[in-house]
């Protein structure tokens, strides 16, 4: 992870602020994006619903003392230091919002952060609530690089939003580290048979597409097996993909491999076509935009037609090699 440092007055200003925490899976969410772009390779989160109580411990790169001063101040962050930076197609790998979040849960709760970098003697603790710093010093707690980060009595100032709040504390999700998703959808849906997902990979300057899609023939009845990312961001449904089931409600090809592949036999309609799907987008934040939508699951593209036609080209290109195969 790099340095924290305050935004420039003008990366301020052009980028939109203020991250909206309204329930505790927000919260959780946030905190884990941050272990995520500190590097960590194993990320554990503890929840308490009934006493509004948060913990996530990672072993990410940790944080060092001059770091933590800043840490959770407003426009304080690793994450974006230069308005180039939102326009770089490489550097678009981090997930949390960019110097917000931990100022906005410091607002709705008693934040404590226990961390070590790497190379350093010792760890250190900070205590924050309502933005402001109430304790920060060495706290050998830790004993290994990484952070722990402890939001405790979340929403205190907000009753209403914790009324919403209901008691659960089971384990919910437990995932191994994977270099396919292919891995997580077995342990996910079930699934064991991918022989009917097909890779993509295509790539035109600064957009860039991976991921499985099935043929537009070797579809599923529902649109259940449907995920879009964003630079590996979850989107609900939107134009993507009502752009591909559009494509596969339209695709023709020969009728020897319709044949082949047993879609005469079945006589789908081509209003029933639903590909199944788990595609990923990498392109520069400054072409999208996230924050319309409070959960920041639905994508609002300053130009869709470009972004369209590329997809539409990448999904067409991996359906006809297919057919050729």
């Amino acid at each position: 992870m790099g340095t924290i440092n305050r935004l420039p007055e003008a990366v301020r200003n052009t980028v939109r602020s203020g991250t909206v925490l309204f329930d505790l899976t927000r919260v959780v969410e946030e905190l884990v994006f941050n272990s995520v772009d500190a590097g960590a390779t194993k990320v554990f989160v503890y929840v308490g619903v009934c006493n509004c109580y948060v913990k996530v411990v990672d072993d990410g790169s940790g944080i060092s003392r001059d770091g933590l001063v800043l840490l959770g101040e407003r426009h304080a962050t690793s994450k974006l230091g230069h308005l180039a930076d939102m326009d770089d197609a490489t550097g678009i790998g981090t997930f949390g919002f960019r110097g917000e979040a931990l100022a906005s849960i410091s607002d709705v709760s008693l934040l404590e952060i226990i961390t070590k970098a790497h190379g350093r003697p010792n760890g250190y603790r900070k205590v924050m609530k309502g933005s402001k710093c109430l304790y920060l010093g060495i706290d050998d707690e830790r004993k290994d690089v990484g952070t722990t980060v402890v939001s405790r009595d979340l929403f205190y100032n907000q009753p209403v939003r914790r009324k919403y709040m209901q008691s659960s504390e089971d384990e919910l999700l437990c995932t191994c580290s994977s270099s396919s998703p292919l891995a997580l959808l077995i342990s996910s849906f079930g699934i064991e048979d991918f022989s009917f997902l097909d890779e993509v990979n295509a790539n035109d300057g600064a957009l860039e597409i991976s991921g499985y899609i099935s043929s537009p023939y070797d579809s599923i009845s529902v649109k259940a097996f449907q995920y879009v990312y964003i630079n590996s961001r979850y989107v609900c449904k939107g134009p993507i993909h009502k752009l591909l089931n559009h494509l596969a409600a339209s695709f023709d090809c020969s009728d020897s491999w319709k044949a082949n592949n047993g879609f005469l036999k079945g006589k789908r309609s081509k209003s029933q076509a639903c590909p199944a799907y788990l595609l990923n987008l990498r392109c520069p934040h400054s072409l999208y935009d996230l924050t319309f939508d409070p959960l920041k699951t639905h994508v609002v593209f300053k130009d869709w037609e470009p972004v369209l036609a590329f997809i539409e080209r990448a999904i067409r290109s991996a359906w006809m090699k297919k057919i050729a195969h």
